[in-house]
């Protein structure tokens, strides 16, 4: 045990959870663009969504008050199919956002726990360092009185008659 230098342990262990708490920063940094680029498409998907009900409710006011004709029928109908391409498209964007997303977040997670890791190797690191310190000022101690009591030892032996 004696033969760790217990200082630079530290200072290795200081020095990756630095490391850490960058990347946990780095990945941090990824999730909220993944969770704004998410957003964005599940926007752009229910901005479909909305764009063909207000055509459709278009489409029904018009048809009411006898306003469209049969070509119009069939023009709202082909851009209804369009819309339903369009909405499919956005559905299938919100969707990859979303599990990139998910998965900036695992990877979120994962350098979180490496984190705590690294700074609990860093406490006990400190720990180690103190209870070896700790040792050594026991062991100065002990050969402090030990060195004291031969002193005396010596001194009483030297003063008592032969």
């Amino acid at each position: 045990m004696s033969g760790v230098d217990w200082k630079l342990l530290v200072g290795v262990r200081e020095r990756q959870k630095t490391v850490a708490m960058s990347v946990v920063a780095r990945d941090r940094a990824a999730a909220e663009q993944s969770r704004a680029e998410m957003q964005q498409a599940q926007a752009w998907q229910q901005q479909q969504v909305q764009d063909k009900a207000m055509h459709w409710q278009a489409t029904a006011g018009a048809l009411s008050h006898g306003e469209c004709s049969v070509a119009q029928l069939r023009h709202a109908g082909a851009w209804s199919a369009a819309l339903d391409a369009r909405i499919a498209e956005a559905g299938r964007l919100a969707s990859q956002a979303g599990q990139a997303h998910a998965q900036c977040e695992r990877t979120l997670d994962d350098s979180r726990r490496k984190l705590r890791a690294a700074s609990g190797d860093v406490e006990k690191a400190q720990q180690m360092q103190q209870r070896a310190q700790g040792e050594r000022l026991r062991a100065q101690e002990l050969r402090h009185d030990e060195a004291t009591e031969e002193a005396t030892s010596q001194a009483w032996a030297a003063r008592r008659p032969a």
